[in-house]
């Protein structure tokens, strides 16, 4: 049995195992309060909620915009609440933490292309420079009727537009 899975698909399921492996494991530290396994909490729900709504272009943008919101916050809970470091049980939570706040601005990337993905032609999220750097506009699998394709005869040959004729009345006469 064969499973079709689209690739955004499975990116989404490796960015909620990584996180939520990394985020129990940080725990481990005791610099991390509850207010940090609120907002992680909610992450991998976003990240979740993407996986079982395909469609949705919510669900990776709020995932994207929460995910950069938690590296300021990562970085500001570990610079407010750094422990003295007693156990090796903390160290291990501690380097967990640090490869998890590693791991933000790539799960970002990650998740801007699933964003550009499922939005099609008409994915204007994020600043129009970066454009280039997260693999340009892309184009919809649909033909947009507002602006129709040019096609032309060939160079220097213009076609005719005129009006379609209405059909003629003997026609419908015997």
């Amino acid at each position: 049995m064969e499973v079709n899975m689209p690739p955004s698909a499975l990116t989404l399921k490796g960015i909620f195992l990584a996180h939520l492996v990394l985020i129990v494991w940080s725990q481990y530290s005791t610099c991390f309060t509850g207010g940090a396994t609120v907002y992680n909490g909610a992450f991998l729900f976003l990240v979740l909620w993407s996986i079982l709504h395909r469609d949705s272009e919510e669900a990776p943008l709020m995932a994207l915009l929460l995910n950069l919101l938690s590296i300021f916050l990562d970085i500001l809970t570990m610079v407010l609440h750094w422990p003295h470091i007693t156990t090796s049980l903390m160290r291990f939570g501690l380097v967990m933490a640090i490869l998890n706040l590693v791991l933000r601005p790539i799960t970002s990337l990650m998740l801007q292309r699933i964003l550009q993905e499922r939005s099609g032609s008409y994915g204007t999220y994020g600043p129009s420079g970066l454009d280039r750097i997260f693999g340009g506009t892309r184009r919809s699998p649909y033909e947009d009727i507002d602006h129709p394709s040019q096609n032309s005869a060939g160079p220097g040959l213009e076609q005719e537009h005129r009006p379609p004729s209405p059909p003629s009345e003997s026609l419908f006469t015997t």
